[in-house]
């Protein structure tokens, strides 16, 4: 297939789990019937296409990462990306994710491939986040961009800020919010919650020091304290290894010895399971901690399902949440909050209202696909 108007790529396949693949599924669904032709650049096969949506697969690996640890690999992998790139001719160049942004700027930089397409790249990741060595790849590489997208107002002040110390002048920024997809568009709002007579606690993320699962753990004891019986405590939490699920399950079994069966841990769970999460709680608290998150879809996801998200000063969430009154830092704080809402039920009910509207207006599938296409509609004229 010849002649594609834009080409995404992607630092995983896009069958595989997780934020950056959901988003760049979410926003192929929604331009598939767009007047344009999109194909995909991808690490390994895909089992879960997209109808109409043109793929590129590269190698067997699913992962950039799990490729970049071979160099041969990786070299063969850049290779492959600049030969779909210099046959298709693609006007639009929109990388996903931190890696290929890297590989489609270098290839450009040294004049491998043409610069005749728009080169756009979606920051899912944080600035603050990156270390010395990443923001000095950037720098080196950036004024190759034309288009620098971020999904909230924070992520963005930082990136501006540094491209202004760097002395780099971009055509264009936008944010373009993230969205939790057709999914979590509908609700059923006769859905009964198992534990309507209580109190339900929610915490969900990967397990990872950004995560602070401390803090989740300490939480559900300081809210243990205040609420007992009343109070019910789950968890939802994805593991990368056999380590990582050790240490879940150890905290799972603290809890358990603390809460009985008022505790409930899972690992992996799938996504029917997870969306019966969000509709089972009534808080679900982001422990990541300060300038640690970028965006954060599980809010947006537990907000569609009527669930008050409460969150650390983490960044791009405080933005998400757009309530000042649901930023905490310590257990203690988080706890009172939480008895407060559970002897105050009309204000836990106006909660989940504001949060589903916040979904609505600003968060939905609608708006993301909208500016999307708007972005691409200013550079193809069409």
């Amino acid at each position: 297939m010849k002649n594609i108007d834009v080409i995404l790529c992607s630092d995983h396949s896009l069958h595989t789990i997780g934020g950056a693949q959901l988003s760049s599924n979410i926003i192929l669904k929604g331009l598939k019937e767009s007047p344009y032709s999109i194909g995909v650049i991808q690490p390994g096969p895909n089992n879960l296409q997209i109808d109409k949506i043109h793929y590129f697969e590269i190698g067997e690996d699913t992962s950039i990462k799990t490729v970049f640890k071979n160099p041969f690999k990786f070299l063969k992998y850049i290779k492959e990306v600049r030969k779909v790139l210099n046959e298709e001719k693609p006007e639009v160049i929109h990388t996903q994710a931190q890696v290929n942004f890297f590989i489609v700027a270098l290839l450009r930089k040294l004049k491998l491939i043409s610069k005749d397409p728009t080169f756009i790249f979606t920051e899912r990741g944080l600035f603050l986040k990156y270390n010395r060595l990443i923001q000095l790849v950037f720098r080196m590489l950036i004024n190759e961009l034309q288009i620098l997208i971020t999904t909230t107002e924070f992520n963005m002040v930082f990136w501006k800020s540094a491209l202004n110390d760097w002395n780099i002048e971009l055509d264009e920024y936008r944010v373009i919010e993230n969205t939790a997809g057709d999914h979590f568009e509908q609700i059923d709002d006769n859905y009964v919650s198992p534990y309507k007579n209580q109190f339900a606690l929610g915490f969900v993320g990967r397990w990872n020091e950004v995560k602070n699962w401390p803090l989740a753990e300490e939480i559900s004891s300081a809210a243990n304290q205040k609420l007992g019986n009343n109070l019910i405590v789950k968890m939802a939490v994805s593991c990368d290894d056999e380590d990582d699920e050790r240490e879940a399950l150890a905290m799972f079994e603290r809890l358990t010895n603390e809460l009985g069966d008022r505790f409930q841990g899972e690992l992996n769970i799938s996504f029917d399971k997870m969306d019966q999460f969000y509709y089972d709680i009534d808080v679900y608290i982001l422990t990541t901690i300060r300038n640690g998150e970028s965006f954060g879809r599980t809010i947006v996801e537990a907000m569609s399902r009527n669930t008050v998200v409460m969150t650390t000063d983490a960044g791009g969430s405080v933005e998400v949440v757009n309530d000042n009154d649901l930023v905490l830092e310590t257990a203690e704080e988080f706890a009172e909050k939480l008895e407060y809402f559970y002897k105050n039920p009309q204000v836990l009910e106006e909660k989940k209202a504001n949060n589903r509207l916040r979904v609505k207006e600003v968060y939905s599938l609608e708006n993301n696909i909208t500016k999307h296409i708007q972005l691409y509609n200013s550079i193809l004229k069409r």
